[in-house]
């Protein structure tokens, strides 16, 4: 969870430091012509409208706290995750905004009494911010764009509105819901501080904001951004999908109050980086000192940049420069045989399945650090997969998938891009930025005020990429992906043993076979008792036996 107050002196020192570092750069903050906003999506907000005080800490987009609620509203519609799916586009889960509103309705006892007094307002991250931009309490403008709201199971897809529908499912009042814009339009100006008078001209989620970041503006083209997650956005243009394998079907982007929406197949993987970080803090992971070449190269393995000891052992000593390259990993045999599933927080695409947890597989005295944040690397690889071959079943008219554009800051890390590139079977492209979402979110606002067409923006702003090429086999890549099937299927069940299974059966104590035999309807195993002895008799009379 996180402190609403936080966030906004962060967006505040944010806006403060951006200037300064202008005045230092000797650039005009006049020239500033507008703002956009880009935010971690899902993530939930309620405050008073009065006042301008949170009413509750917000829930981030991965919290688990809401599983009594998924699991309620599961009893309710008799197990079908997919029953609002058809119009919102989410399965039932503890990832969306609806789900943590209605936690905070019935555990804050302030959230209630504020829906019932007329005084609060929700919104995802932008509408809190742009709220308190525009002037709070005295005249903030409650609104927020189409890609956060459709991750509330709250918005319509084809309409892009709230649906009155999912509110009554939702026992969530109209009321306290901001207005739904485009995502490229001036929605207010900045009441006070170094910025005052500046229009807030983009808003975006961080998802959609790295797919049109990373210019993928086409049917077809693929963008996956991993950070702290990771997500694959599938352009369909203004194509709806309903996916049958677990994606997502999302709005991708609407630039302009009058302009087309677009929108996406999304695969959403909970935990990447936060896996890794995970592991090094709370496993407390200690690695030897690296004394390899690699160690001066300035690029390891971790989200901080240092050099691991695995970089060394899976580097040759003798590599022309810094970098693996493709050949490293199949030339020599694999002593990486850990496997970890990070279902941290249940296990979303392609399964949805909110009981789910992590767990790990092949460890044993002689299992290293290294070879576990190995793991937790291939871990993200093999999540990708499962996205792209979902994929390829919903939508198997399409063109095959060639490539796959990456960004966020986990892609910094060439080693991790090499093993994506190696472990799925495609060509990479990774823009020589970090932060496509913050392009994304660039080229909304420049579009809204007309200072920047897509054409100058290709020309003047997309950086150079990198291209990995893979030299796996594919039946080496098909092999270790089945193992790590297998460990998912452990991890999807972990706490529905059957109470059928043998082995829980042997373990409590009764007969394995009791469930055989009782599923046998008494008279007919007499009579067919009775038949088998009247067969063998006459068998035997007759000199067959």
């Amino acid at each position: 969870e996180f402190d609403p107050l936080e966030i906004w002196r962060a967006a505040r020192t944010c806006l403060e430091t951006a200037v300064q570092n202008l005045i230092i750069l000797d650039i005009n903050p006049l020239d500033i012509v507008a703002i956009g906003v880009c935010n971690q999506r899902e993530t939930t907000v309620i405050w008073d409208r009065t006042n301008g005080q949170p009413l509750c800490n917000a829930i981030g987009w991965c919290d688990t706290r809401t599983s009594a609620v998924v699991g309620g509203i599961l009893q309710r519609v008799r197990g079908k995750k997919n029953f609002l799916k058809s119009v919102c586009g989410l399965p039932f889960s503890n990832c969306f905004s609806a789900v943590k509103l209605r936690w905070m309705m019935e555990n804050v006892q302030m959230v209630q009494e504020a829906i019932d007094g007329d005084k609060a307002l929700f919104g995802t991250l932008d509408c809190w911010l742009i709220w308190l931009l525009t002037g709070g309490a005295e005249a903030g403008i409650h609104v927020t764009d189409v890609t956060n709201a459709s991750r509330t199971m709250l918005m319509s897809l084809e309409t892009c509105d709230w649906d009155e529908r999912l509110c009554r499912f939702f026992r969530i009042p109209m009321k306290i819901l901001p207005e739904i814009r485009s995502c490229s339009e001036v929605y207010g100006y900045i009441n006070e501080g170094p910025l005052a008078g500046i229009p807030i001209a983009s808003c975006l989620g961080d998802q959609q904001a790295a797919l049109l970041g990373q210019m993928c503006l086409k049917a077809g083209q693929v963008n996956c951004t991993m950070d702290e997650g990771s997500f694959i956005l599938f352009n369909t243009a203004q194509e709806i999908i309903d996916s049958d394998h677990g994606l997502l079907s999302t709005v991708a982007y609407q630039l302009g109050a009058h302009g087309q929406v677009f929108y996406a197949l999304e695969g959403a993987i909970a935990h990447a980086g936060s896996s890794i970080n995970w592991l090094k803090r709370t496993l407390a992971l200690e690695l030897p000192p690296v004394v390899d070449t690699i160690q001066t190269s300035g690029v390891g393995l971790l989200p901080d940049g240092s050099a691991t000891p695995m970089m060394s052992s899976i580097c040759s000593t003798g590599s022309p420069g810094p970098f693996c390259d493709g050949t490293t990993l199949v030339g020599r045999k694999s002593r990486f045989d850990v496997i970890f599933v990070p279902a941290f927080s249940g296990y979303y695409t392609p399964y949805w399945r909110y009981k789910a947890r992590g767990m790990m597989f092949g460890i044993t005295l002689q299992t290293t650090s290294q070879q576990i944040l190995h793991a937790a690397y291939e871990a993200i690889c093999y999540q990708v997969r499962e996205v792209l071959e979902a994929l390829a079943k919903d939508c198997p008219t399409w063109p095959k998938l060639s490539k796959l554009i990456v960004g966020g800051d986990l892609s910094e890390q060439p080693f991790l891009v090499q093993l994506l590139c190696d472990l799925n079977g495609l060509a990479i492209e990774r823009p020589q930025t970090s932060t496509p979402a913050c392009l994304g979110a660039m080229l909304a606002a420049g579009l809204a005020t007309e200072i920047l067409s897509i054409d100058q923006f290709r020309h003047n702003c997309v950086p150079p990429i990198d291209i990995f090429n893979t030299a796996y086999k594919s039946s080496q890549r098909d092999m270790k992906f089945r193992r790590w099937k297998m460990a998912v299927d452990r991890c999807l069940n972990f706490d529905s043993v059957s109470e059928h299974d043998p082995v829980k059966l042997v373990f409590d104590g009764r007969d394995p076979d009791y469930y055989v035999r009782s599923a046998i309807p008494g008279s007919l195993f007499i009579v067919s008792s009775f038949a088998l002895i009247v067969v063998s008799s006459m068998l035997q009379q007759n000199g067959f036996v």
